[in-house]
C-alpha cells in the first residue's frame, strides 16, 4: 500500500539514563522523585519527541501516554524559564474531545509545574509557565485575560478551536505556536468530529509562521498508517514533492491483563433472562463489596438504570449511575465522589469510557459483551489506570449467546487482535459548515478555500466540482453569497451568530415522544429505535400495543390496538453493531468448536486449553453448541449463511443466521426488503441482532431464489431506494442538515423549539427529495450506508456468491436451531409484559411458550368443580334478609322463578314464606324496589336492591331507545327517557310509583358486566354478549375498557378455545394469591372522593391538599371559585409560590410549610448559596435586584453572576426561598419578591410529614411518594415501615395488575372494603390537576384518541377538550365526548367559559364536536351548543364575538388615512402636522404626517411653548404642559418626601444652574438626583433647557379623567387588538381596566368584537364606519414608520414575529410590511445597521431618506450585494 507519508516505527527504546539526561535538572529530578522509571511508551516516543519528530503514540489506557507527549514540552519551557526567554504566545495547543478536561489538567501539567517551580526551579528562573483552558464553559472575562496574556500551554476542545481561530484576535497568539498535541485520537479520527478537527487544523496551517510539530495520542486501534496520515497531512504545503516524515511509537499487549468470565449459577443456560439479571446483580453486588473502586459497564442507558436501581437495596448510596442522558451537574459530583472514595462503585454506559481522572479503580465489571475489542480494552483498562497498574476486569454475559461473544473476544484480545476502523471521507455537511467558518470575519479566495480543504487527509480526494456544489447549497440556503467574476464568498445574514451557535458535529440522540392521534403523549421511544419503525408497524410501550400510524419530524404517532403482537421487539436498535473482527473471532470459536464435535471430540478441550476458558464456561458453550448440532450440523461461517424457514408460526417467517453482526445483518435486511418489495412482496416485520435477522413476509418466498437476486440486482441502488422511505433516513436526513447549518438548532441565545426545527426538516426534506442529486440527500444515504449498516461486509459477501465461494444453506423447521433461538425468541420476550397476552399466546410454539413462561403458562390448576364451589363461596345462602339483601346487590331481578343462575343455586331449598318475609321486611325498609316501564319484560316487575334497580332500569330504557343498534350507548342522546320504581307497598304489592331519570348507560352497563363475572366467574365474550341486549361490539368495548382500568384480566380458566374474562380479584385468589386485595377501583373513588372534597374558600383548599398548580384545580374544590379570585389568592401575604415537591413549581401556603420541608432533606448550602442567604433577612422579602444589588456587575463578572442565578435557583430547588406576589401601583407586572425559609420556619419530622401527606392524598403508591419524598428511596421506605409497625398508617393490596401496596391512615382501612356508591359528577380537569397527575397513564391510556383538557365522569375519562389558548381568545379544535353525557358537559363547560372570561378572554371558537364539523351538527348537539353562547357563523360556531373579517390592507388604509400618513390625508405644513398630535418624539414623528416640513421641531417647541417629559410609555417626548399635567393625573403618583423640595423651588424657578449653586452640587449630582422626578412625570424640561415642575390636572376625577384619555386613544384606531391597546396605553393601565373600556364601546355599539381581520387570528374591537370608509380610500404610497412615530407600538407585533427587531424602522410597500431596519441617524446621517426583508423594501429606504433630506449610508450586503 502506498501510503502519503513516509511512516517509521519506533522500535529502539532509548535507555532511562540517557533519557534522564536529555532533560534539564528540574524536571529530571522532578521525574526521578516522582516516578521509579520511564515506562516503554515514554523510552520509545520521548527521544522523537525531543528530536522534532512528528509522532504518533499509540499505548493502552494507563501507560502515561499524555505524560508522555508533555514531558519534553515542559522541559522546553522549563529551560526557557531558566534562561528568561519565555515569550508572551503560545508555545503547544492541546486538543482534547473530553470536555471535563480539568481533573487531566490538573494531574498532567498544573501539578507537575507547580512541583518542579516550588521545589526544583532555582530562583533565577524567569517567568511562570502559564495553563489556560478555553471551552465553551470558559467565561468571556477569562478569554479576554488569555488575548492580553496569553498562556504557554493551551487546552481545548476541537470546537472551541475552530471558534477561536476565527478571531482576528485570536489569530495572533497562536501564529508562532511549536507543538500541537491531539489526544484521544482513537474516539476523533473515525468520527465526523474529527473531519472536522482536521479541516479546523487545516486552517490553522495557514497562520502559522513557523514549522510545527505534531504529536497525536491514542489507545489501541488500527490501521495506524492512516490515523498517521491524518495527523500530518494538512503539514505538506511547503513539501509538495516529497512525503512528510512521521513516526509511530506502538507499545500493544505490553500491559498484563487479569480477565474472567463469571457465570451466576451453573444452570445459567437454563434459566431465564430476568432470573439472569437477578444473580448477575447478586454477583455483581458481591465483586463491588471485595473491591475498593468499582466501575460497571452496561451497554444501554436503559440497562444503566436498572442495574443501579437493582444494587441500591444492597449497596445504598454507595452505588450511582452515570450515562449521557444525564444532566451534567449530576455527572460531574458522580465523578468528584467517585475520586474522592464517597462511591463503592458507579455504573455507566459509555460516558467514562475515556480518560477522564476518577481515581483509582480497582475493579472493571462488563455486563454483557461491549461489541468490539477497542471498546472492551479502553473500559478494562479504566482499572488499573495509573502507570503500572494491572487492569482487573470480569465479564458477565446475559445468555449464552452472550457469553460465546464474550469468550471470543477474551481470545482476540489475548492475542493481540485489533478492530480495523473505518474513517469518514468528503463528508459534505462537515465541508459545508467548515466554508461558513471560513468567512464569518472576512470574505475569501473560493480557490483559497478549495486547498485548505483538500489539504486534509479527509478531503484529499475531494472533487473541484462536489465542492462547488457545496458552495452552491449555501448560496441557495442563504448562508453565504458568491461573487464568481471575483471569485469570492462571503457570509449572509446571521451566519456569523448561527456559526457561532451550531458550531460541531456530534448529533445528539434525541428521544421521540409518542402521541396518539390528537395529542396525548404516551411515552418516549429512543431515536435508534423508531429508526427501524415504518407505518403500519405495532409496538410495545407501557404493557400495551399500539399501531404506528405514521412518524412526523419526532413525534411518533400511534393508536391503540389490542390483540395485536408486536411487530418490532421493544430492545430492538437499542447495542451498537459487533466489529467485523470481533465477529470473525465469534465466527471462528463456533466453527473450531463444531468441528470438533463433527470429528467426536469433545470441545470442551479446545475451549479450555485453546482458548483459556474456565470449566463452567467450557461447558456451558460445549453444551450449547451440541444442542445446536442435534438439529443440524451447519453452522455459519465467513462463507455460508443459515436461511431457517420456521413452519410453525401463522406467516411466512425467515431466520437468517450469520453471526457477523448488527451492521451486515442490517444491510442484508434492507437489501432482501428491498428485492421482496420489488416483487410486490409485504415485509410485515424487520428485526436485527448480532448474529442475524428475522423477516416475515406476506406470501412465501424460496431462498433458493436468493443466489440469482444477490447476482442479478445492484444492491447499492436497492438499498438506497429501500432506505429512503425508512425513519432513519429522515432521521439522518435531520442531522446532516444541521450539521451543514442549513436548519439551525439555535439561533444567537435563542434555542429552536423541537416542533420548528421538525416542521422546517421536515419541509427541507421535502423539497430536496424533488432536487436531482441534492447533496444532503446524497450525504444522508452515505452515512447510513458507510455508518449505520456494514456495507463493505455485504459487497465482500455478495461478490463471494458471484463465483460460488459462498452458500446459503436453507432448511425448513418447526423450531429455529440453538444459534438463531434469541433472536426469534426475544420476538416473544414482548409478550411477558402486555396486559392482553392471553391473546396472544394460542400461536407460540409449547417450546417456546415453556422457555419463555416457566410453569407460568396455564391460568389456574383448579379444576371446574372447585372453580363452582369458589364462586358459590363469595355469597352465602340467605338465612335472614339483609342476607337476601346482600344477595341481590350481587344478582339481577328476583321473582318467584329465580331465573338468575345465583338465585336458583342460592335459595333452592329455601322456604318461600321466609322468602316472602324478608322480601316484605326489605321493601318496606326502601332497600329494594319493583321495576316497570322499561319495556323489558325481563326487568318489569321483578325486585331488585334499589342501586341495582338503578343499573337494570337503565339499561332497560336504553335497549329499548336504540341501545341494540349501536356501538356505544353513550351515542345515544338520552335527555327525557324514565322508568319507575316502586316507593309504597301494601305487603308485596306495589301501590306508589315514582319516575326517574336514567342513570349514565355506560356506567350501568359497566356495572353489570363486573357484577356478572363477579357472581358467575369467567366468561368469554361471547357469552357476556349472549346474556346482555346489547351488540357485541359495544360489551367488547366496555371489556377492553375494563381490562385497561386493571378491573378484570383475559386468560384460560375453564379450558374453552376462546380468552375468558374474569375479574382481576377473583383471578388473583384461584391462582394462588397470598395477599388480601381490594378492588383498585374503590381505591380510584376515595382518592377522588378526598380530592374532590369542596371547601368554603381557596386557603381551606390548600390545607387539605399539597399543592396546586392552575387555577383550574380550585374550580371544583372551592365554593362559587372562580378565576378571578385567584389573582386575590397569588396576591395574599400567606400564599407562597416556589420549586415545593422536587422541582414542581405549585401554589401553597405558609402553613404548609413545615410539612413540605419535613419531605426534604436537610439543603446542602455552598458557600455562594450561604453568602446569598445572608441578603435575605428572616421576615422581609426582597426582590432578585434587592439581594444582588451589592454584588458587582459587568463583563469582568460574569462568572460570578451566572454563580450567583445558580445559587438563587438552588436554594429554590431546596425549598430554601420561595417567591410572594405584590401589585405595585404605575407597574403593570405584579412584582415577584424572595420569602425566605430556611431557618425561619420548622420542618415536621419526615414520619409526621408522610403520615400528613398520606392523610391528605392517600390511598398511595410508595412509588408514587417518591414524586412528594426528595429524600432517598431507601429512608421513605424505612420511614413507611416504621409507621406502619406503629399503627399511624395501614396498608392495603390492590391488583394494578399485579398486587401493589397502597398507604391509608388506618380509619380508612374500612371504607375500602366497603362498596360505596360512585361520585358520578361530570369535571372538565387539567393534567396537572392533583387528581389527574396520580394516574396521568390510565387517563392516557383510556382516551384512544388524545386530548388536552379530560373530561371525567367519576373516576372515568369518557372524552377531552382539544382547547388552547390563542392569543385572546379560546380555539376549541374539537371535543370529544359522549352524546348521553352532552347536557351535563354542557353545563360543566359554560362554567368554564365563564370563568376564562375573567381573566379577559371572553371569545371562544369552535371547530369540531366529535369529529364532525360544526356546520354539520345534529339538531341536538347544536341546540346544546346554542344554549351556552355558542353562535354559527361560517365554518365554525363563535361564543362572545362575531366573524366579519376585512383585508389588512382595508384597515390598515383606514389607520393611516386617520392618522394622516395616507397621502390623502397628509396635512399642510409642520405647524398643522404638530397640532394634530398630542405628543411627538422627534421630527421623524411629524415629517410623515406633512406634505411641506420647514422648521425643525426644536425651532417649533420655542414657539409652541412645548416642553420634554416623559409619557406612560416611557418615552422622551415633546407635548405640552397641559398634556403633562393630565398624564400626571393619570398615573396618581405622589412624589417621594426627599424630593418635594425640588419640586418646590422648581414651581418658581427654572434655572438648574441656581438650585445647583444653591446646594453646591455638581451636574451629575443633580441629574442623578432629578431623574426620580423626570421618570415619574412630576418635572419636564422646557424648550431653553429649564426645568419645570408639573401639577396634576385639576377639576375631573382621576377615574373619569383615565377613562376619557383611553376612549380617546381608542377612537383613533380602526381595529384594536387587546395587545396593541396595551402597548399604546402604557404601564399605568392594567390589562383589565383596558378592556372594560372596550367593553363599554362594545356596548353602546361604538365598537364591534370578534375576528375582524383576514388571516389574524387575534380578538379585534372595530370601528365599522371607519372600516367602510376605508374602502373609498385609494391604496396607500409606500413609505417608512420610524420607531418614534406615535402609532409604532401598534406594529410592535408584526415586527418582533417577522423581522425579529424589538424597536426599528418598518418598511411599507402597498400597505405591507416588506422589510424593517436598524439605524443611526446622527449627524444627519441614517446609518443603516440591520437589515431584514425583500430586496425592493431598499428602494423605499432609500426614497425615505431622500424624503428626510438624509444622506443613506450602510455596510451590509443586501441581496448579496454591497450598497454604498
Amino acid at each position: 500500500m502506498r501510503y502519503l507519508a513516509n511512516i517509521t516505527y519506533l522500535d529502539k527504546p532509548l535507555d532511562s539514563e540517557e533519557l534522564y539526561e536529555s532533560l534539564c535538572q528540574p524536571v529530571r529530578n522532578w521525574f526521578r522523585e516522582k516516578f521509579p522509571d520511564f515506562t516503554e511508551p515514554q523510552k520509545l516516543a520521548i527521544p522523537a519527541i525531543q528530536n522534532g519528530d512528528h509522532l504518533l503514540l499509540c499505548s493502552p489506557t494507563g501507560s502515561g501516554k499524555t505524560l508522555t507527549a508533555f514531558l519534553t514540552i515542559i522541559d522546553k519551557l522549563v529551560r526557557h524559564a531558566l534562561a528568561g526567554t519565555l515569550e508572551n504566545r503560545v508555545y503547544c495547543l492541546y486538543i482534547s474531545p473530553i470536555k471535563a478536561l480539568a481533573n487531566d489538567i490538573q494531574k498532567n501539567l498544573i501539578g507537575p509545574l507547580a512541583e518542579i517551580e516550588d521545589k526544583y526551579l532555582p530562583d533565577r528562573a524567569q517567568g511562570k509557565i502559564r495553563v489556560g483552558l478555553r471551552t465553551g464553559d470558559t467565561p468571556q472575562s477569562e478569554r479576554q485575560k488569555m488575548l492580553r496574556k496569553p498562556p504557554h500551554i493551551l487546552i481545548t476542545t476541537p470546537e472551541s478551536m475552530a471558534i477561536a481561530i476565527s478571531s482576528p484576535r485570536f489569530q495572533p497568539i497562536v501564529s508562532n505556536v511549536e507543538w500541537i498535541i491531539i489526544d484521544e485520537m482513537h474516539s476523533l479520527v473515525p468520527t465526523k468530529r474529527g473531519v472536522h478537527l482536521a479541516l479546523t487544523i487545516s486552517l490553522l496551517d495557514t497562520i502559522l509562521e513557523r514549522p510545527v510539530q505534531r504529536l497525536g495520542i491514542s489507545a489501541t486501534m488500527e490501521p495506524l498508517e492512516t490515523v498517521a496520515e491524518y495527523l500530518v497531512s494538512s503539514d505538506d504545503r511547503e513539501s509538495r514533492n516529497g512525503a512528510q516524515e512521521v513516526k509511530i511509537a506502538k507499545i500493544s499487549g505490553a500491559r498484563e491483563l487479569d480477565l474472567d468470565i463469571l457465570l451466576c449459577s451453573p444452570k445459567f443456560s437454563d434459566l431465564s433472562v430476568m432470573k439472569v439479571l437477578e444473580q448477575n446483580v447478586e454477583m455483581i453486588a458481591d465483586l463491588i463489596s471485595a473491591h475498593t473502586t468499582t466501575l460497571v459497564f452496561a451497554n444501554t442507558r436503559k440497562m444503566t438504570e436498572t442495574l443501579v436501581q437493582k444494587l441500591r437495596p444492597y449497596l445504598g448510596e454507595l452505588v450511582a449511575g452515570h450515562h449521557g442522558s444525564m444532566d451534567k451537574s449530576m455527572r460531574l459530583d458522580v465523578e468528584r465522589k467517585l475520586k474522592l472514595g464517597h462511591l463503592r462503585a458507579v455504573v455507566t454506559s459509555s460516558s467514562l469510557e475515556m480518560g477522564i481522572d476518577i481515581g483509582s479503580v480497582d475493579m472493571v465489571i462488563q455486563v454483557g459483551s461491549p461489541g468490539d475489542i477497542a471498546t472492551a480494552l479502553q473500559r478494562i483498562g479504566r482499572a488499573g489506570h495509573h502507570v503500572g497498574g494491572i487492569p482487573r476486569a470480569r465479564f458477565l454475559p446475559s445468555s449464552v449467546d452472550d457469553l460465546i461473544e464474550l469468550a471470543a473476544l477474551q481470545a482476540a484480545i489475548q492475542t493481540g487482535e485489533m478492530d480495523l476502523l473505518d474513517f469518514p471521507q468528503n463528508c459534505l455537511d462537515v465541508v459545508a459548515q467548515f466554508l461558513i467558518g471560513l468567512v464569518i470575519i472576512n470574505e475569501r479566495d473560493i480557490d483559497e478555500a478549495f486547498e485548505i480543504v483538500t489539504s486534509t487527509w479527509s478531503y484529499r480526494n475531494l472533487e473541484y466540482d462536489d465542492f462547488i456544489e457545496v458552495l452552491d447549497m449555501l448560496q441557495e440556503e442563504r448562508r453565504v453569497w458568491i461573487d464568481w467574476e471575483e471569485n469570492l464568498y462571503g457570509k449572509r445574514g446571521y451566519s456569523r451568530m448561527i456559526y457561532y451557535t451550531n458550531i460541531g458535529t456530534i448529533a445528539p440522540d434525541n428521544s421521540y415522544l409518542v402521541f396518539n392521534a390528537e395529542g396525548s403523549i404516551l411515552g418516549q421511544l429512543s431515536s435508534s429505535f423508531v429508526a427501524n419503525l415504518r407505518g403500519g408497524d405495532v409496538i410495545l410501550l407501557g404493557g400495551s400495543t399500539y399501531r404506528v400510524t405514521n412518524i412526523q419530524g419526532t413525534r411518533v404517532n400511534v393508536a391503540s390496538v389490542t390483540g395485536y403482537r408486536p411487530t418490532v421487539p421493544s430492545w430492538s436498535g437499542e447495542a451498537r453493531s459487533r466489529s467485523r473482527e470481533l465477529s470473525a473471532a465469534l465466527l471462528d470459536l463456533i466453527g473450531h468448536t463444531v468441528t470438533a464435535l463433527r470429528r467426536n471430540l469433545d470441545p470442551r478441550a479446545i475451549l479450555r486449553d485453546a482458548y483459556g476458558l474456565g470449566e463452567a464456561v467450557s461447558n456451558t458453550i460445549a453444551r450449547h453448541l451440541e444442542e445446536h448440532t442435534l438439529d443440524s450440523f451447519q453452522v455459519p461461517d465467513k462463507n455460508r449463511l443459515i436461511v431457517e424457514q420456521i413452519v410453525s408460526g401463522g406467516m411466512p417467517t425467515y431466520l437468517i443466521t450469520s453471526c457477523r453482526g448488527r451492521g451486515f445483518n442490517t444491510a442484508l435486511g434492507y437489501f432482501m426488503a428491498g428485492l421482496a418489495e420489488q416483487d410486490g412482496i409485504a415485509v410485515l416485520e424487520l428485526s436485527f441482532d448480532e448474529n442475524g435477522l428475522l423477516i416475515k413476509t406476506s406470501q412465501e418466498v424460496d431462498p433458493g431464489d436468493m443466489y440469482e437476486l444477490f447476482q442479478s440486482n445492484n444492491h447499492l441502488e436497492v438499498i438506497e431506494r429501500y432506505i429512503v422511505n425508512t425513519q432513519i433516513f429522515a432521521k439522518r436526513f435531520r442531522e446532516v442538515a444541521g450539521r451543514s447549518m442549513i436548519i439551525p438548532k439555535r439561533i444567537g441565545a435563542e434555542e429552536v423549539s423541537p416542533q420548528q426545527f421538525q416542521q422546517r426538516a421536515d419541509a427541507l426534506l421535502q423539497r430536496h427529495r424533488s432536487i436531482e442529486d441534492s447533496l444532503l440527500i446524497k450525504e444522508a444515504k452515505a452515512e447510513i450506508m458507510f455508518g449505520d449498516i456494514d456495507i463493505k461486509s455485504l459487497n465482500e459477501f455478495l461478490e463471494a456468491t458471484k463465483d460460488s465461494t459462498a452458500r446459503i444453506v436453507h432448511t425448513k423447521v418447526p423450531v429455529p436451531s440453538r444459534l438463531g433461538m434469541s433472536l426469534y425468541m426475544s420476538t416473544f420476550e414482548d409478550l411477558l409484559s402486555m396486559k392482553t397476552r392471553a391473546f396472544l399466546v394460542k400461536d407460540i410454539d409449547p417450546e417456546i411458550l415453556r422457555r419463555l413462561l416457566g410453569n407460568r403458562s396455564l391460568a389456574t390448576e383448579l379444576t371446574d368443580e372447585q372453580l363452582k364451589d369458589y364462586y358459590s363461596n363469595k355469597v352465602p345462602n340467605p338465612t335472614n334478609s339483609s342476607q337476601l339483601l346482600h344477595l341481590m346487590s350481587k344478582g339481577g331481578g328476583l321473582d318467584r322463578n329465580w331465573e338468575n343462575p345465583l338465585y336458583k343455586a342460592k335459595l333452592a331449598g329455601i322456604d318461600h314464606g321466609s322468602i316472602e318475609s324478608w322480601v316484605e321486611e326489605l321493601a318496606a325498609s326502601g332497600e329494594i324496589t319493583k321495576l316497570r316501564g322499561t319495556g323489558m319484560k325481563e326487568l318489569d316487575d321483578k325486585w331488585f336492591s334499589s342501586y341495582m334497580a338503578e343499573i337494570h332500569g337503565t339499561l332497560g330504557c336504553i335497549a329499548i331507545a336504540g341501545g341494540k343498534e349501536v356501538e356505544d350507548v353513550r351515542d345515544l342522546y338520552t335527555k327525557g327517557v324514565t322508568y319507575e320504581i316502586a316507593v309504597g307497598y301494601d305487603g308485596l304489592k306495589p301501590t306508589k310509583w315514582e319516575k326517574k331519570s336514567i342513570s349514565d348507560p355506560h356506567e350501568a352497563l359497566r356495572v353489570k358486566i363486573i357484577e356478572m363475572l363477579g357472581s358467575e366467574g369467567p366468561s368469554t365474550g361471547e357469552e357476556i354478549s349472549g346474556r346482555l341486549p346489547f351488540p357485541q361490539g359495544q360489551i367488547d368495548s366496555i371489556l377492553h375498557e375494563l381490562e385497561i382500568r386493571n378491573v378484570i384480566s383475559v386468560g384460560f380458566f375453564t379450558q374453552t378455545d376462546d380468552a375468558e374474562f374474569i375479574l382481576k380479584v377473583d383471578e388473583h385468589r384461584i391462582t394462588g394469591g397470598e395477599e388480601d386485595v381490594v378492588e383498585y377501583r374503590w381505591v380510584q373513588n376515595l382518592v377522588m372522593k378526598k380530592s374532590f372534597e369542596t371547601y368554603p374558600d381557596g386557603f381551606t383548599a390548600f390545607d387539605q391538599h399539597i399543592l396546586f398548580q392552575k387555577q383550574q384545580e380550585m374550580m371544583y374544590r372551592v365554593d362559587n371559585f372562580s378565576y378571578a379570585d385567584w389573582k386575590d389568592l397569588q396576591l395574599d401575604s400567606d400564599v407562597l409560590m416556589g420549586r415545593l415537591l422536587h422541582n414542581r413549581i405549585g401554589y401553597t401556603t405558609q402553613k404548609n410549610l413545615p410539612m413540605l420541608l419535613g419531605l426534604k432533606p436537610e439543603p446542602w448550602l455552598g458557600e455562594m448559596e450561604k453568602l446569598v442567604l445572608e441578603k435575605v433577612p428572616k421576615g422581609e422579602n426582597l426582590t432578585r435586584q434587592e439581594i444582588l444589588a451589592d454584588f458587582p456587575k459587568g463583563d469582568d463578572y460574569k462568572s460570578l453572576q451566572r454563580d450567583l442565578k445558580n445559587a438563587i435557583s438552588n436554594l429554590e430547588r431546596q425549598l430554601c426561598l420561595v417567591k410572594q406576589f405584590e401589585d405595585v401601583v404605575g407597574r403593570r407586572r405584579r412584582l415577584s419578591l424572595f420569602h425566605r425559609v430556611h431557618e425561619v420556619y420548622e420542618p415536621m419530622s419526615f414520619e409526621d410529614a408522610l403520615v400528613e401527606v398520606i392523610q391528605r392524598m392517600g390511598p398511595v403508591k410508595a412509588f408514587t411518594l417518591r414524586y412528594y419524598v426528595s429524600r432517598s428511596v431507601e429512608e421513605l421506605t424505612i420511614a413507611l415501615r416504621n409507621l406502619e409497625t406503629d399503627g399511624r398508617v395501614a396498608r392495603v393490596m390492590a391488583l394494578v395488575p399485579e398486587p401493589e401496596a397502597f398507604y391509608v391512615i388506618p380509619d380508612e382501612v374500612a371504607i375500602l372494603h366497603t362498596p360505596n356508591r360512585e361520585d358520578r359528577t361530570l369535571r372538565i380537569l387539567t393534567q396537572s390537576d392533583p387528581y389527574v397527575s396520580r394516574f396521568i397513564w390510565e387517563v392516557r391510556s383510556a382516551l384512544d384518541r388524545g386530548w388536552y383538557l379530560p373530561v371525567f365522569k367519576g373516576v372515568d375519562p369518557i372524552g377531552k377538550v382539544l382547547m388552547f389558548k390563542v392569543n385572546d381568545y379560546l380555539e376549541i379544535k374539537d371535543m370529544h365526548i359522549p352524546y348521553s353525557y352532552l347536557d351535563e358537559f354542557c353545563a360543566a363547560f359554560e362554567k368554564l367559559l365563564e370563568n376564562h372570561a375573567d381573566q379577559l378572554i371572553d371569545v371562544a371558537v369552535l371547530s369540531q364536536f366529535n369529529g364532525i364539523p360544526v356546520k354539520e351538527l345534529d339538531a341536538d348537539s347544536r341546540n346544546a351548543l346554542e344554549q351556552i353562547g355558542f353562535k354559527l357563523a361560517g365554518e365554525r360556531m363563535i361564543r362572545g364575538g362575531v366573524v366579519d373579517p376585512q383585508p389588512r390592507e382595508i384597515a390598515e388604509r383606514a389607520l393611516f388615512n386617520r392618522h394622516h400618513l395616507h397621502q390623502n390625508s397628509r396635512l399642510e405644513n409642520e405647524i398643522e402636522a404638530l397640532e394634530s398630535v398630542q405628543e411627538v418624539r422627534d421630527d421623524f414623528g411629524l415629517r410623515g404626517r406633512a406634505e411641506v416640513y420647514r422648521v425643525g421641531l426644536k425651532n417649533m417647541a420655542s414657539a409652541h411653548q412645548l416642553h420634554q417629559g416623559i409619557n406612560l410609555r416611557g418615552h422622551q417626548v415633546w407635548a405640552s404642559y397641559d398634556h403633562f399635567s393630565t398624564l400626571l393625573a393619570i398615573r396618581g403618583q405622589e412624589p417621594h418626601e426627599e424630593l418635594i423640595d425640588i419640586l418646590e423651588f422648581f414651581e418658581s424657578h427654572s434655572d438648574p444652574n441656581l438650585f445647583m449653586e444653591r446646594h453646591a452640587m455638581k451636574r451629575a449630582a443633580f441629574r442623578k438626583l432629578i431623574q426620580p422626578l423626570l421618570r415619574s412625570g412630576h418635572m419636564v424640561q422646557d424648550y431653553r433647557g429649564g426645568f419645570r415642575s408639573v401639577s396634576p390636572r385639576k377639576g375631573l376625577d382621576r377615574i373619569i379623567l383615565r377613562r376619557e384619555y383611553l376612549r380617546r386613544l381608542v377612537s383613533d384606531y380602526p381595529v384594536i387588538t387587546l395587545k396593541q391597546f396595551i402597548r399604546l396605553a402604557g404601564t399605568p393601565f392594567q390589562p383589565e381596566e383596558l378592556k372594560a373600556i372596550l367593553t363599554e364601546f362594545e356596548d353602546d355599539s361604538t365598537l364591534i368584537k370578534g375576528f375582524l381581520i383576514q388571516d389574524l387570528h387575534e380578538v379585534c374591537w372595530g370601528r365599522k364606519d371607519l372600516l367602510e370608509e376605508a374602502k373609498n380610500v385609494p391604496p396607500i404610497r409606500d413609505f417608512v414608520i420610524p420607531p418614534s412615530d406615535p402609532i409604532a407600538p401598534y406594529f410592535a407585533d408584526v415586527l418582533k414575529q417577522k423581522f425579529g427587531f424589538g424597536s426599528a424602522y418598518l418598511v411599507f410597500h402597498n400597505a405591507e410590511p416588506v422589510a424593517a431596519f436598524k439605524a443611526n441617524t446622527r449627524d444627519k446621517v441614517i446609518d443603516v445597521t440591520d437589515y431584514e426583508g425583500s430586496e425592493k423594501g431598499w428602494r423605499i429606504v432609500k426614497e425615505f431618506a431622500w424624503e428626510h433630506q438624509m444622506p443613506l449610508k450602510t455596510d451590509l450586503r443586501i441581496g448579496g450585494k454591497k450598497r454604498k
